[in-house]
Parts: structure tokens; sequence; C-alpha cells
């Protein structure tokens, strides 16, 4: 079994168009607030991705499973105001795996305004 915590606030999966993607190679003084918001969420996003595999590194975790591997995901936020937890087991299992069609999984959640973190278990 691997286990490991990722802290802070956690963050939800991010369905991305390709036009959305573009905004990320426009400078910020030339957007919208719309356009800045979703810029920041898109970019908050990617380094939650990049905290999850730097947490997760040196763990042992076969990026590609070849046999069914089961990821159990403990979700504490820090209030009401959250993304979804369904969002965010899917986050972090993008972020784990390459290919998640061997992967099942669970996920609860609780709040913790102290101490928000994700709690990630994954085992054969």
């Amino acid at each position: 079994m691997i286990r490991f915590t990722i802290p802070g606030d956690p963050v939800g999966y991010l369905r991305l168009t390709q036009g959305q993607l573009k905004l990320l190679h426009i400078p910020d003084h030339k957007l919208r607030p719309a356009g800045l918001r979703k810029k920041s969420e898109i970019l908050r996003c990617f380094a939650y991705k990049n905290d999850v595999v730097q947490y997760s590194t040196g763990k042992g975790i076969d990026r590609k499973p070849k046999r069914k591997t089961h990821m159990k995901t403990m979700i504490y936020f820090r209030s009401g105001v959250r993304p979804d937890a369904e969002n965010v087991h899917k986050l972090i299992s993008d972020s784990l795996f390459l290919n998640d069609k061997n992967l099942s999984g669970t996920f609860d959640f609780d709040y913790d305004a102290r101490n928000p973190r994700v709690e990630v278990e994954i085992y054969d």
C-alpha cells in the first residue's frame, strides 16, 4: 500500500477547451476580467497537478497500471465553499496515472479548517 498526503486547499478537475488553453499564451494586460479569472483558474489547476506529482514522487506508483489498482481519497476541505469532491478525486487520478482504465476508487470528504489536505492510499 502506498500512502501520502497533499497539504493545502484541494482543487477540482477542470475540463479545458482548446480556446481556454490559448488564454495561457495571451499577456494578462490584454485579457478582460473574465479571461483573467479563467486563466488564473487554469494555472491553479496545473499548479495543483504538479503538487500532486511532487508529493507522490518516490513512492513507487506505477503510472500505467496493468492490473486493477484501487485509489482511496480522503479530502479535507477548509470550509463549505469548495470544489466538488469527485472532481478533486479525478484531478488526482489524472495527475498520478497516465492510463486509468484499470483504476477503481473511492473518495470521501470532511472539513478541517486548520489543516485542509488530501490523503491518498493506493493499493492492488
